[in-house]
């Protein structure tokens, strides 16, 4: 028999708790001030990163739920048997993987948001591209769980209307990410991710060990093999890690057991799609899952689906928030409030669009956002890491330059990113007029070689150019890095200059 804990334990974690959420109730002050995504407050301090187990329950809440049900559902009806959904899934997954732990490392060592990077790299003109497509591809995200969402409570309870509750519900979705950072982790932590992860347990595993026997067998379907895995990529895709990762450690292999955690979470809930659509036949599968999983109660799922699809919404909202407020957030006047409201704005349409309008409306989305934002963030990461050790150009990301002071136009950087976003938009069929996956070529891994494509391309590019006496502004430069001296080969940004005091000796990281 298990011996009760000592008082003096539960009393340390008692105050471990009061300690976390006071500093947490101090940090939504801030957040709700600024959330470090202006160029006077767009760096995250080291003292203010945050510990893994944030990032854990946050990740958590970004794979799980009835939205990546559908996933399951889309496979399954491709025609792939529930061992090839599982290994499907966590092949997209994998891959997504390797281009977020660039990102995320990006994030970490700069302290600043996708957006606000893309001012100091592509200059004022392609930040402002960059940005356009950071804040409309996640708009399309949040029409899409809101419609799920819509259409969740009409399965459940029969309500009728669901267009019109589509639309308010992306709206209304906004609410989470009117305190920052701080307001959709906590939101996470404590009350999304404990859920999600006994559910999902749950309902795996009966259906393993009680209808074993009915989910064999391949449903019939005409989906390519690439195109489901790239599906399954666009799924797990936010692009815009390094606003997320900005609160967290500059170490490369920090954010690793998350993602390794958040697979688990990812594949499971993905399988269980497929699960509920087989065992489900003709009746609605979420329907079927609630008497499934849940034991009939109807006021547990609408809690479940409710929360994990706020969530979810909360991390797309965040990054359009992020890149309204790179191009926004520098007037005067101007407030996170109002970009908030400005993005819940386009959140509605967009869920008139996706969800009425489009076909394929989740295949369209689930690529572009996997090619657009991502292709930007790799021309970043080459730029900040790979040119400094391999051309001796180095760019110092120190601070955040005004508008007026960031350089015109990074042509090199611009010209990559539209020709690989040209080149996954053809590849995977998203064009108006084509009909999403039943068009789409079965070219390989689409996203991941946009990506590759956009690297290689900008290296290449910026290599012929590397001996011209104006290197620095083709490359738009902002004038403060202009202004700066930078040993050659130097990679410098806000974790580079922790690591070096003046004397050159090391200067000790702020405790995290």
């Amino acid at each position: 028999m298990t011996e009760p804990r000592p008082r003096h334990e539960i009393a340390t974690d008692v105050d471990d708790l009061r300690a976390d959420l006071e500093f947490e109730r101090q940090e939504l002050e801030r957040s709700i001030r600024h959330d470090y995504s202006t160029s006077e407050t767009g760096i995250v301090p080291l003292d203010r990163r945050r510990p893994i187990w944030h990032f854990a329950g946050l990740w958590t809440t970004f794979v799980a739920g009835f939205s990546y049900m559908v996933l399951g559902f889309e496979i399954h009806d491709g025609g792939y048997s529930l061992a090839a959904t599982a290994g499907i899934a966590a092949l997209g997954y994998g891959l997504y993987v390797a281009y977020a732990m660039l990102g995320s490392y990006l994030g970490s060592r700069t302290g600043q948001t996708h957006a606000l990077l893309t001012r100091s790299i592509f200059g004022s003109g392609g930040s402002v591209i960059v940005s356009l497509f950071v804040l409309i591809a996640p708009l399309g995200w949040v029409g899409f769980q809101a419609g799920l969402l819509a259409n969740l409570w009409h399965g459940f309870y029969g309500w009728g209307h669901v267009e019109a509750i589509a639309i308010i519900l992306a709206a209304v979705m906004i609410f989470n990410n009117l305190f920052g950072f701080t307001g959709i982790s906590v939101f996470a932590r404590y009350l999304v991710t404990p859920i999600l992860i006994l559910w999902c347990l749950y309902l795996v595993l009966k259906g393993f060990i009680t209808d074993s026997g009915s989910l064999g067998g391949t449903p019939h379907g005409n989906m390519p093999f690439w195109v489901a895995v790239g599906a399954a990529i666009g799924f797990s895709m936010w692009g815009n890690e390094p606003d997320f990762w900005r609160y967290g450690k500059p170490r490369f292999l920090w954010p690793l057991p998350t993602y390794v955690f958040a697979a688990v979470w990812f594949v499971l809930f993905t399988m269980s799609g497929w699960m509920m659509l087989t065992l489900a036949g003709d009746a609605d599968p979420f329907n079927f899952s609630v008497h499934y999983s849940l034991f009939g109660a109807f006021w547990l799922a609408f809690i479940i689906a409710t929360v994990s699809q706020f969530a979810i919404n909360d991390g797309n909202y965040y990054e359009s928030v992020n890149a309204g407020q790179n191009l926004l957030g520098g007037w005067r006047h101007w407030r996170r409030l109002y970009t908030c409201v400005a993005v819940a704005g386009g959140g509605a349409l967009a869920a008139w669009i996706v969800n009425y309008k489009a076909v394929n409306g989740w295949f369209d989305v689930a690529t572009f956002l996997a090619i657009t934002v991502p292709c930007a963030t790799v021309i970043m990461v080459v730029d900040h890491f790979v040119l400094p050790e391999r051309l001796s150009i180095s760019r110092p990301l120190l601070q955040v330059p005004s508008w007026q002071e960031a350089g015109r136009f990074n042509a090199p950087a611009v010209l990559s990113l539209l020709v690989a976003v040209a080149y996954g938009a053809i590849a995977s069929a998203i064009l108006p007029g084509n009909l999403g996956y039943d068009t789409a070529r079965n070219w390989g891994p689409v996203p991941v070689e946009c990506w590759a494509l956009a690297g290689g391309l900008y290296l290449g590019i910026v290599w012929a150019l590397q001996h011209s006496p104006n290197i620095k502004r083709i490359l738009a430069f902002s004038k403060p890095a202009l202004e700066m001296s930078v040993p050659p080969g130097a990679v410098v940004d806000v974790a580079s200059e922790a690591d070096q005091a003046p004397s050159g000796e090391v200067r000790p990281v702020p405790a995290i």
